[in-house]
């Protein structure tokens, strides 16, 4: 199965990135809406790879921006403990899609079921706590956000301070662009008015689960400077998104009609060598009939030569005729 999901995270994770976001159905007009779970809450999923710890190589992860619409084939779910959203996938692609950030369509993915961070208000939880938790990423919109750089350790860290239903949290940010931002101008963010966050329960680490900071949307600083406002997602990658589901069902019937030639084929070559056997000209049955033609020399004519060399003749006797509109289907084959 082929899922779609809205990128709201792709933050490091030990020697790779975690990619994750909000799942996503397209309807005939190629709008997309919220896939939610029973409770009401967005539907979160996040592709895992087959590596040490799940994280995807960054040669693949890299380039995919905030609010990129992605495709994953081939999906099988592969909860682990509290991260249900697990998913295996056999390929993924990011669409050149122009969506960016728009407040409508962020508030949709808002988490309004949960009034602390998954299960408690502290910065980490216990690993043995996890089977009280169903969940582990959401979105927030944070109230009196503050980043910063902590410089008091041997190793810096970007952390970002924050209210949410009245309890202060300060959390790690591991979004790679939001840190390169916090870098260059660490002053812009002293105060960040109207900021949404995508949360997510890290690994287990010295028997707890850290909350983390997998994605920094700052309402006020565009994600991409060549994006443009499009809520119903209608750029030209995504127009071919209604296309899929008919290119999965051509290729199986392309499949199958590959199978079915190649065994008319030896079943013709059987009765031809048959037919030249037992001497018989024709086979007359209830279904079917079968003329034998033996090998001989035709003639055949090249139209493409006739028309160089004859040009003024051709167009003599070529007239104008309408055709109705028609498609070429070719499938491309793979170095």
């Amino acid at each position: 199965m082929d899922k779609y999901f809205i990128c709201l995270a792709n933050s490091y994770k030990r020697g790779g990135r975690c990619i994750a976001g909000i799942e996503i159905a397209f309807n005939a007009n190629g709008e997309f809406s919220p896939i939610r779970n029973n409770d009401g809450r967005p539907r979160w999923i996040r592709p895992i790879a087959k590596t040490t710890h799940g994280e995807i190589p960054n040669y693949m992860a890299e380039d995919i921006k905030m609010f990129s619409i992605i495709k994953l084939s081939n999906v099988v779910p592969c909860p682990n403990k509290a991260h249900r959203e697990n998913v295996y996938y056999s390929k993924l692609e990011q669409y050149e899609c122009n969506l960016s950030f728009d407040d409508n369509i962020i508030k949709q993915f808002i988490d309004n079921k949960h009034q602390s961070i998954f299960y408690n208000r502290g910065r980490a939880v216990l690993a043995e706590q996890l089977m009280e938790i169903n969940y582990s990423l959401m979105l927030i919109h944070a109230e009196n956000a503050y980043a910063y750089i902590d410089e008091n350790r041997e190793k810096s860290k970007n952390r970002i301070k924050f209210s949410y239903y009245g309890s202060e949290y300060d959390f790690p940010i591991t979004d790679p662009a939001f840190m390169e931002k916090l870098k260059r101008a660490p002053e812009k963010y002293m105060h960040i008015n109207d900021v949404y966050l995508t949360l997510s329960l890290g690994l287990e680490f010295e028997g707890w689960h850290h909350k983390l900071v997998a994605g920094v949307i700052d309402t006020h600083i565009p994600c991409n400077s060549n994006q443009k406002t499009n809520t119903q997602a209608s750029c030209q990658q995504d127009q071919l998104i209604w296309f899929d589901k008919y290119e999965n069902e051509l290729i199986s019937l392309l499949d199958k009609k590959n199978e079915i030639e190649e065994k008319i084929n030896d079943v013709r070559a059987k009765i031809l060598q048959g037919m030249e056997s037992h001497g018989l000209d024709k086979i007359h049955s209830k279904q079917i009939s079968v003329n034998y033609t033996p090998p001989k020399t035709i003639m055949q004519f090249d139209s493409r030569a006739f028309r160089t060399e004859n040009e003024e003749l051709y167009s003599n006797y070529c007239k104008p005729k309408q055709r109705e509109a028609s498609i070429v289907v070719r499938r491309n084959v793979k170095d």
